[in-house]
């Protein structure tokens, strides 16, 4: 139960009001909508590496739900365990992602960007060795784009424990990743 209550939408400016309608109906959103300075920020900051990142949606959905185990957050796995799966993964390859798992369903290049993430969320930065094996393979903007998603989903992880967002009762039936797209490209 969240330790605040869900902004009334009503209540929000007409332009936030109608962002928030035009969203998948996600917790984190309708949480969010109560920050008007925040709201349409952040979204278009999803946005960007949901629908127009240079990282592949496996690439990404991995560094998001290795970025969700390491920050204990419920909702960011129990969503992105759905849009890993729409994405292609495999049950053993999602399960493999919680810390401590065998790797081998992924690929070098994959395991090299799990350990990457786990130096940035664990010590809050990547170590020379992880980022010297990352760049070997990744474009400087895939590398900028991958600390991105860890920062924003550790936040996102945060915001989560702060405030008690819990996963929405009923998943939303699709990833969400085109209605943002297009909300966030109506409202530009």
């Amino acid at each position: 139960m969240p330790r605040i209550p869900y902004p009334d939408p009503e209540t929000l400016p007409a332009d936030d009001r109608a962002f928030l309608k035009s969203l998948p109906q996600l917790n984190i959103s309708r949480m969010l909508a109560g920050s008007p300075s925040m709201f349409q920020p952040l979204t278009r900051v999803f946005s960007a590496y949901l629908s127009e990142g240079v990282l592949t949606d496996r690439m990404r959905e991995i560094v998001i739900l290795r970025t969700g185990h390491l920050c204990n957050s419920e909702y960011e796995v129990v969503n992105h365990n759905r849009v890993a799966r729409l994405v292609g993964m495999s049950e053993e390859q999602i399960d493999a992602l919680k810390p401590g798992s065998d790797q081998t369903h992924f690929t070098a290049e994959e395991r090299t960007v799990l350990a990457f993430v786990d130096d940035v969320v664990q010590e809050g930065g990547a170590s020379q060795a992880a980022f010297d094996a990352v760049a070997a393979f990744m474009s400087p903007a895939e590398m900028i784009e991958l600390t991105v998603i860890v920062g924003v989903y550790t936040m996102v992880s945060q915001v989560c424990a702060t405030f008690g967002i819990e996963p929405e009762e009923v998943p939303i039936a699709n990833t969400g990743i085109e209605a943002i797209r297009n909300t966030v490209r109506k409202f530009s």
